[in-house]
């Protein structure tokens, strides 16, 4: 199931938003993280770790639709 960041707060506590954010980045094709979890990502030519911090809360249940574009939400560590 694909998820997408479309939320990232940097360290400075600016906030990224989708509309910033290219159709293309941090769109992911596999099982989505949950909160918590730590991924990799890119945003303004930078890649960093974040934090999930909002999004999916635990595992999906693999028997939902895979068309479902998952959202995350994620922190700067």
């Amino acid at each position: 199931m694909p998820y997408w960041i479309k939320r990232i707060l940097l360290k400075s506590g600016e906030l990224v938003a989708e509309k910033e954010l290219r159709h293309d980045e941090n769109y992911f094709d596999g099982d989505a993280p949950v909160v918590g979890d730590v991924i990799r990502i890119c945003c303004r030519d930078r890649v960093f770790d974040a934090k999930v911090i909002w999004g999916n809360w635990r595992r999906r249940d693999p028997g939902q639709d895979p068309k479902v574009i998952v959202p995350l939400r994620v922190q700067e560590i």
